[in-house]
């Protein structure tokens, strides 16, 4: 497969199905709780389920990914995708929404595993990371404009029509990939598929501290945005009193700043390689976090200071993302689609976790989502130096 500017279109666009499926029904969930007369902490779980139950059906992907190839996979998750999608449409209740969000989960886990393991196939760590943030760059977009179609669609029409939007965005993208994307893994490279070696090669991740240890500093990175994602829509609009399209707008800086941040990451890797880069970014984390931390000492601090340590701590996602998952496959073999699955599982859950806390600690003011924040800044940049070090020092 040849990276040119339409596969790195196509395979953005795939990476962009989650972040839409989350971010542009943001600005709906007070809407939605008004609409079927249930609690706002209850819709924001629904963003948390969403995530359960991508991470952990990315552990079945993987294995299915490295036996029959990245298409097959692909093909078949959005294709569940789309009939989540089509449920949430239809919905009228917090369980048929509950259940939609499930099995969009459910497909969409295939759709990020495999279009990850497709990238990676014939790449080597220092490619991957640049490819990635490529298609990061485009990916980010999605994340950039959908709180604001969300935002427009309910100044016309109801919530059900956001995923309305989703289902068409899944239309197009899976008739790009069908017939633009060949397959990557060719058949003497696949892995026989049984549960002894699928829970084996799982082990063997497990247990090596360099796959782990990249896998989590992203993970905590990952689980710092995730709660941002959970608990911004009432910080903003909630709490300091935004509208809705303003809720957009604001949004839409973290993904200006995650554009910026992946641009940068592919001019530099080039001149300093994407480990130091990471290191870097990592830096950026550890000083945000320290900032949110103070201001969490503040009753209700100026919105514009709140907002400043936040877009800096989910823009490093645009650096981070590559580096950290491309430092995880150069110690983990040919296992491209298990350990892609292993990541994904460990960032989405520990990212529910982290949404089901703000839920859980919700007091009325910005103090939970903060302080979950600046933790898992302080954690992953903790992880990193204590895990991923040996790495750093083998490959210079």
């Amino acid at each position: 497969m040849t990276l040119n500017l339409g596969t790195i279109l196509i395979l953005g666009l795939l990476s962009a199905l989650t972040p839409l499926a989350i971010d542009t029904y943001l600005p709906s969930i007070p809407a939605i709780a008004e609409s079927i007369n249930t609690d706002i902490n209850l819709v924001q779980l629904t963003i948390s389920i969403y995530l359960g139950v991508y991470a952990f059906s990315q552990l079945l992907y993987g294995p299915i990914s490295d036996a029959y190839g990245r298409r097959k996979v692909l093909l078949f998750g959005m294709a569940v995708f789309f009939i989540g999608t089509l449920i949430c449409i239809f919905s009228t209740d917090f369980n048929s929404l509950m259940l939609g969000r499930a099995i969009q989960a459910f497909g969409g886990a295939g759709v990020a595993v495999a279009n990850q393991s497709l990238v990676k196939d014939g790449l080597s760590p220092d490619q991957f990371a640049k490819a990635m943030s490529y298609i990061m760059l485009v990916m980010s977009v999605a994340p950039l404009i959908a709180p604001l179609v969300g935002g427009a669609i309910l100044l016309i029409l109801d919530w059900h029509y956001i995923f309305v939007f989703l289902a068409l965005i899944t239309l197009i993208s899976a008739s790009l990939f069908y017939y633009k994307i060949p397959e990557t893994l060719a058949p003497e490279k696949r892995h026989p598929l049984a549960l002894k070696s699928a829970l084996l090669n799982y082990y063997r991740l497990l247990r090596n501290p360099l796959v782990m240890g990249h896998i989590l500093t992203g993970a905590f990175h990952f689980t710092g945005m995730i709660t941002f994602i959970t608990g911004s829509a009432y910080v903003y609009i909630e709490f300091y009193g935004v509208s809705e399209q303003m809720f957009g707008i604001l949004f839409a800086l973290n993904m200006i700043a995650m554009m910026l941040a992946t641009t940068i990451n592919a001019r530099l890797i080039d001149k300093i390689g994407a480990r130091k880069v990471t290191e870097y970014a990592l830096k950026a984390v550890l000083t945000c976090s320290l900032i949110m931390f103070s201001l969490m000492f503040f009753s209700k601090p100026s919105l514009s200071i709140l907002i400043l340590p936040i877009i800096i701590f989910v823009g490093c996602l645009g650096i981070l993302g590559g580096g950290l998952m491309a430092g995880a496959m150069q110690h983990a073999g040919n296992l491209n689609g298990s350990v892609t699955a292993l990541a994904g599982t460990t960032r989405f859950s520990m990212g529910a976790v982290g949404g089901i806390l703000v839920s859980i600690l919700h007091n009325d003011s910005f103090t939970p989502m903060l302080g979950i924040m600046a933790a898992c800044g302080l954690a992953s940049f903790t992880c990193y130096h204590l895990f991923c070090k040996q790495s750093a020092t083998t490959n210079k």
